[in-house]
């Protein structure tokens, strides 16, 4: 249930979808759900047995059944309500809900084990954290102590740090009913407690050649690795073990029928058409498993050989509940694969689990869907059915039975590649290295390194890691095997020490790239940035090797490794690296080649009445994402560059500009403007930045006050700051910033100022402080028709935006400086190739710093 694309979303209206399909029918449900549309599959009954809502007990969001048939229920802002589960087809009463009065709720997940409730409070601890009233952000159970039949003992098992709808989550028990597995978002951190006894390596980072740029309108920028992350503990909450992370905001998880542990992630809409945006997906939860989420623009591509990849991607949405479908009274086609919720487009799919090497693929299926229905929790209860809630963020909730009433038929046997079931066993081997001694533990590891299941060489590369270096260092010094070169090498190059650098780089530098498959030059690529990145840039003669090796192999074919050989060959500053990659960047400019991430169809968008139009603008004006990447890989590079390659580079932000992105997309682009101009000369950048839409005010401001600085490079996660006030505010100061500002050149406020930019006088009934200020740090997110400049295409190449002051028949004359209204510019009409709204502001960007 995460924020969508509009910041001010918080709740998400739906239209009704009309399907016809032979395998779903519509359901029409008696009393308040006449108003809710469903496509429930055939021979299934769905029926609402509560609404919650209407008795004041609030939005749920948790879901758990214990051994007694008591259902439990939690409001996402206050109590744990509990009642017995209805038998065959009846409903729940009012006078049969009652709630816990233990001073515990605005729990995400609930679990009933070991004759305990589980709760998993996603709530801020207070100031006064310390007073034991107070049950803020934690795992807890509650037990009958006393065994009057009534739960009546709360104990706090793990605090935790973080909370909100990127906080602590849900729970699954293990399937031998030892353990329990728990979840949490990526604004949770992970407690020290945990990474002392970790599967992963602890020594995590953001592990980005180039400095990442965070979320333009300031999501997540503090928050860093290891991103959302699942541990388990033991009944009485001790034990606990990191079992896995680098995910974004997965809510829930469960085990398939081969007991294996699946989640479902979130994606971040605001990135969409952004090379580093991922869709939301099914993630294959091993032991020591890292997902590769990362704040921002670094966020890992599913081939890096360090993280691993998902069993199924989906498309956009908000992922809620997942659950297997192993227990559920229905066909057993449906019982080996996993269910889960999409609370966004109020859909259950369901993923249909084939095992590939050892791991999965996923094929998914729509199951359920309705309008409005944003689901929230479900779970499988004990009488074969799925009981499922509907709600979240204060809306509407209600409570639903999914029963089937086909014929179930005979169980048939499980017909599986026994090869699977040999490679999941031992990858299970592997990851139970702890169980050996160091030199049992190295010789499985190693000679699995060049396994052909990658699921299978990462655990290998997971157990090196591990052991002492010292270990196992001679083996990778003698080592000839190139694919076992290259796991161990990534594995030396994040728990070795800088002295090994050249040790590392020299056995990389062996491998024959020629030899190697595609896959494969990528983990060798990779291998060297996590040298450069761990352990610092070679050394000279090192250095110039490297580059000699891969120049002539840039670019090459493939969009994957032209990639990793662009941001190599910069960060080493070859000589013809900016040129190369300049020439992608128009390359893929030209050929509007989108990155290959999921995208709703448009039958799914037309569900939410506010969230589906803006994503099918987004299809219909994608960014060249593929192009992007090669713009921000530039905006870094400071050595190669020619006066023709700035302009071609400069006069690109026009091109990409005019797509349409997810809400942080033209923000982002701006930042990598602002980044690439502080690598130009100074007495240059005034020219570049013209280039890119951005002028000087040269003498028109001579009169106006100077801003008081020095300033700063503020970003959207400090925007923030500006909307708590300031004690020391005074109209006098906000009219100086004004001026030095440069505002009162372009806009009219109460009668004074200029006339280019829209009066200002009653901006306060208009904007919030956060759409305004956001404004000022991003003017290029929304611009008006009225105040749009015109962007005419030249046949020099060249672009040039500005306003039309005048036209003749054979010219055209234009301001191109807002901010200087005596500068002109003629345009003889036979030079003009193309003209179109300009998608820069004239509103120059920067003014926060």
């Amino acid at each position: 249930m995460k924020l969508k694309f509009n910041h001010q979303l918080l709740l998400v209206a739906f239209i009704l979808l009309i399907i016809s399909c032979s395998q779903k029918k519509t359901a029409d449900l008696s009393g308040d759900s006449d108003d809710v549309k469903f496509n429930v599959p055939k021979d299934f009954t769905l029926t609402e047995i509560y609404h919650q809502s209407s008795e004041k007990q609030g939005s749920w969001v948790a879901l758990a059944e214990d051994d007694k048939g008591t259902l439990y229920a939690c409001d996402q802002r206050g109590k744990i309500y509990y009642f017995q589960r209805p038998e065959n087809e009846g409903v729940v009463k009012r006078n049969q809900v009652d709630s816990l009065d233990l001073n515990i709720g605005e729990a995400h997940g609930l679990l009933w084990a070991f004759n305990s409730l589980y709760v998993a409070v996603n709530k801020d601890w207070e100031d006064h954290s310390e007073d034991k009233t107070i049950r803020g952000s934690g795992v807890y159970r509650i037990t009958d102590s006393n065994g009057d039949g009534e739960l009546n003992d709360v104990q706090m098992l793990l605090r935790l740090e973080g909370s909100g709808e990127h906080g602590p989550h849900s729970f699954v028990l293990s399937p031998d009913g030892e353990s329990i597995y728990f979840i949490a978002g990526n604004h949770v951190l992970v407690p020290e407690s945990l990474k002392e006894n970790s599967k992963l390596p602890t020594n995590w980072g953001e592990d980005n050649l180039f400095t990442p740029y965070l979320d333009a309108r300031g999501h997540a920028n503090d928050i860093k690795a290891p991103g959302g992350w699942i541990a388990k503990f033991d009944q009485l909450g001790e034990n606990w073990e990191l079992i896995s992370a680098g995910y974004r905001n997965p809510f829930d998880i469960a085990f398939n029928s081969d007991g294996e542990l699946f989640t479902y992630d979130a994606d971040m809409e605001w990135d969409i058409g952004m090379p580093w945006y991922r869709p939301t997906r099914i993630c294959h939860v091993t032991a020591a498993s890292e997902y590769g989420w990362r704040t921002g623009s670094g966020k890992w591509p599913a081939y890096y050989p360090d993280n691993l990849p998902a069993v199924h991607n989906l498309e956009q949405g908000s992922p809620t509940a997942v659950i297997s479908g192993n227990g559920l009274r229905f066909p057993e086609q449906l019982t080996t694969g996993l269910f889960i919720m999409d609370w966004s487009f109020g859909t259950i799919y369901h993923i249909n689990l084939i095992p590939q090497g050892s791991s999965y693929t996923g094929v998914r299926e729509e199951f359920l869907s309705g309008t409005p229905l944003p689901l929230t929790d479900m779970i499988a209860g004990k009488d074969g059915n799925i009981y499922f809630a509907t709600g979240g963020r204060g809306l509407d909730s209600r409570l639903y039975r999914l029963s089937y009433n086909g014929n179930i038929g005979e169980k048939v046997a499980k017909n599986e590649d026994p090869k699977a079931e040999e490679l999941r066993a031992l990858r299970h081997k592997i990851e139970n290295f702890a169980a050996y001694d160091d030199n049992e533990a190295l010789e499985l590891a190693w000679a699995n390194l060049d396994h052909q299941d990658r699921f299978i060489r990462y655990a290998s590369r997971i157990t090196l890691e591990h052991l002492p270096t010292e270990v196992w260092k001679s083996s990778f010094a003698n080592e000839k095997n190139p694919i076992k070169i290259i796991g161990s090498g990534i594995a030396m190059a994040r728990q070795g020490s800088p002295k090994d650098e050249n040790i590392i780089l020299n056995k990389l530098n062996s491998i024959n790239w020629e030899g190697l498959s595609e896959s494969q030059k990528v983990d060798l690529l990779r291998n060297y940035a996590l040298v450069f990145i761990r352990m610092g840039p070679p050394e000279t003669k090192q250095a110039q090797s490297i580059k000699n090796r891969f120049k002539d192999y840039f670019p090459s074919e493939s969009d994957m490794l032209n990639r990793e050989l662009a941001s190599i060959l910069i960060y080493l500053n070859e000589k013809n690296a900016v040129k190369n990659t300049v020439a992608l960047l128009e390359k893929h400019t030209k050929e509007k080649t989108t990155i290959k991430s999921g995208m709703l169809s448009e039958e799914a968008t037309l569900r939410s009445e506010q969230y589906g139009p803006l994503i099918r603008e987004v299809i219909a004006k994608m960014p060249p994402g593929e192009a992007i990447y090669y713009g921000a890989l530039l905006s870094h590079a400071k050595e190669g560059w020619t006066k023709d390659l700035r302009e071609k580079y400069f006069m690109w932000f026009y091109d990409v500009l005019s797509a349409k992105g997810g809400m942080s997309f033209k923000a982002y682009m701006e930042n990598m403007r602002i980044q690439a101009i502080a690598n130009i000369p100074e007495q240059e950048r005034a020219y570049y930045e013209e280039l890119s839409g951005v002028y000087s005010p040269n003498t028109v401001v001579e009169e106006l006050p100077q801003p008081i600085g020095p300033g700063s490079n503020y970003s959207g996660n400090t925007l923030n700051s500006f909307l708590r006030g300031d004690k020391t505010a005074s109209f006098e100061g906000g009219q100086r910033a004004y001026q030095a500002a440069l505002c009162v050149l372009c806009h009219r406020m109460n009668g004074e100022g200029g006339a280019t930019g829209p009066d200002l006088t009653q901006i306060r009934s208009k904007f919030n402080k956060y759409d305004l200020t956001f404004s000022i740090y991003s003017p290029n997110d929304d611009i008006s028709d009225q105040y749009a400049f015109t962007l005419f295409h030249l046949d020099s190449e060249k672009k040039i935006a500005g306003r039309i002051l005048s036209e003749t028949a054979d010219s055209v004359k234009i301001m191109p400086n807002p901010l200087n209204t005596t500068y002109t510019v003629q345009l003889a009409k036979s030079s003009i190739m193309k003209q179109e709204l300009s998608p820069i502001s004239p509103m120059p960007s920067g003014l926060l710093n």
